[in-house]
């Protein structure tokens, strides 16, 4: 039930926090829902990846739809991808593994706060 709420809260607030800061923003949103709710670093990992990714995926799911894949057909090729869909798995791929090492870096700073007696 936490690594749900560790996913579903990275995915909010990082949905809600890319609409009007740059694309990096996310990753400090991993970290922060992980120095409140992971427990472990595998949990960190996984709640960041999925949250992040999931947003990417979908966000770039959704423009390519309404543009008609015009640029992802375009770019596609020139990374060696033989489906555009790739491309946006890619890119959700990316995002995941972004927002994986934004929360275990957001669990280590819970960490290094508790032991030094500051949390």
């Amino acid at each position: 039930m936490r690594l749900v709420l560790h996913i579903g809260l990275t995915a909010l607030l990082a949905y809600m926090v890319q609409r009007c800061l740059p694309a990096w923003s996310v990753v400090v949103c991993a970290g922060v829902v992980a120095m409140g709710i992971a427990s472990t670093y595998v949990y960190a990992f996984f709640g960041g990846f999925m949250g992040i990714g999931l947003v990417w995926v979908t966000v770039s799911a959704v423009i390519d739809v309404r543009t008609h894949s015009i640029l992802s057909t375009k770019i596609a090729p020139l990374l060696g991808l033989p489906n555009p869909m790739l491309l946006v798995l890619l890119t959700g791929f990316i995002g995941g593994v972004l927002g994986g090492l934004g929360a275990v870096s957001g669990y280590q700073l819970r960490r290094l706060l508790r032991s030094n007696g500051l949390s």
